[in-house]
């Protein structure tokens, strides 16, 4: 029996065999590690998380009041915010002169939205007065006292405000130093404006501005010149300015000498939550003439001149007008005599609405006087709720309160501010005296 001998195996075929196996080897350890790796839990570890960012209450009531201002207002949001950080240093230097040019018939646009210096809050200032009850003032108006967040103080100018019985000018000069310490007591958070009335209006400012201090240290030169005297001269008598025209929207005010209606119209205008006003008696709102009316008038004004001449040029009227001068140029020296007594204790001359009281009339005839209507009480009245109406309660807002203050009035005048302070729900009336015209203080 034969023997098969087996051929040793070749020096490469061990190489490939181990090289193969060390791969297997290998890729079973990387293979067991990744799926270590990718199954074990994590190792747990511990670290300080950084401190939590703490947000002022007052910021955040900012943020909240600013979202819901956003959505109410018509203005896009990035405008009413670029608002918030302008309103609270607002300066008049700012804004149009008071002083000088007109300054148009549109008072607000908008919500105004300020922060109150010292309590941190925010709120709309919304016509009407509704908001969030931010930056509201007490006031003690000639002792009506209101709190409010839009306030306007309305001031009669007129010749009957400075006359003997209510004090002459010194009189005024005390009304006049009292608004501006209420003006300057305002908080700096509230809104205000001052309205001057005679014959037109004169406006403090164009819109309502805050009470910070660069606003209200200019009311004191602003009011000055109203009934000054100046060298034994009274300068600025009533309304000078002229530099607001309100809307007189279905209303046919054309003149007069006590234009309440102007006033109430630009506090309306201007959206007031609070209106106080001091004045001494009745309005005086003369209402448009036809066309018609007055070409009858220039009629008789014609027929007037040539009656006048030949009067004038008769004998009869010649001698008439002769003791007509005399007559008058001895009522003169009086008056004059009475202004030297005056000047001599300080005192003003004598004012009186309508003009000098007491003088001669002319002999012959009689100028015609112009077809004239006035406006009562009442249809003011309805006229002003209805401006209130259009203006607040179309945009949600409640009417303002209306508070009025009798500067020593006649029974007549009393009986009007009472009933003109019922305009509005919460309206106050309160009638004072004169100021003492030897009190300067």
């Amino acid at each position: 029996m034969s023997t098969v001998s087996k051929r040793p195996r070749s020096t490469l075929f061990w190489v490939i065999v181990i090289s193969a196996g060390a791969h297997l080897l290998v890729g079973a350890l990387v293979a067991s590690w990744k799926i270590y790796r990718y199954t074990s839990p994590p190792e747990a570890t511990f670290s300080s998380p950084p401190p939590a960012a703490r947000v002022p209450p007052a910021n955040l009531e900012y943020r909240v009041a600013m979202q819901q201002l956003q959505q109410q207002s018509q203005r896009p949001p990035s405008q009413t915010a670029g608002q918030v950080d302008s309103l609270l240093n607002q300066s008049l230097d700012s804004l149009d002169s008071p002083s000088g040019g007109a300054f148009g018939t549109s008072a607000l646009a908008g919500t105004p939205v300020v922060v109150s210096a010292g309590t941190g809050r925010l709120g709309r200032l919304s016509g009407g007065g509704g908001g969030m009850n931010f930056g509201a003032s007490a006031v003690d108006f000639f002792g009506i006292k209101k709190q409010g967040e839009r306030v306007v103080f309305i001031v009669d100018a007129g010749a009957s405000m400075v006359e003997p019985e209510r004090g002459d000018l010194p009189g005024y000069e005390r009304v006049k130093a009292e608004l501006v310490k209420m003006v300057e007591g305002l908080s700096p958070g509230t809104f205000f404006n001052i309205i001057v009335f005679e014959r037109d209006v004169d406006l403090y400012a164009p819109r309502m501005v805050v009470a910070t201090a660069d606003n209200t240290s200019q009311v004191a030169a602003w009011i000055a010149p109203y009934w000054r005297l100046s060298n034994g001269k009274i300068v600025e008598r009533g309304t000078y300015r002229k530099n607001y025209a309100p809307q007189l929207i279905d209303w046919n005010g054309a003149g007069g000498s006590s234009r309440m209606d102007l006033a109430l119209a630009a506090a309306l205008e201007l959206r007031a939550d609070l209106i106080f006003m001091i004045t001494d008696g009745t309005p005086s709102i003369r209402q448009g003439r036809k066309a018609s009316e007055d070409e009858r008038w220039r009629r008789r004004v014609d027929k007037y001149d040539e009656e006048r001449a030949r009067y004038e040029a008769s004998d009869k009227g010649q001698r008439e007008m002769v003791a007509y001068e005399k007559e008058r140029a001895a009522w003169q020296a009086a008056r004059d005599k009475v202004r030297a007594e005056r000047a001599a204790q300080g005192l003003p001359p004598i004012v009186r609405e309508g003009g000098s009281r007491g003088a001669p009339s002319r002999p012959g005839p009689s100028r015609p006087s112009r077809p004239t209507s006035y406006y009562d009480l009442d249809e003011l009245q309805r006229w002003v709720r209805r401006r209130a109406s259009a203006l607040y309660e179309s945009n949600g807002g409640a009417p303002p309160s209306l508070s009025v203050v009798g500067y020593s009035p006649n029974a007549r005048g009393t009986a009007v501010i009472e009933a003109l302070a019922k305009t509005f729900p919460d309206g106050t009336s309160r009638v004072m005296g004169a100021f003492d015209a030897s009190q300067t203080n």
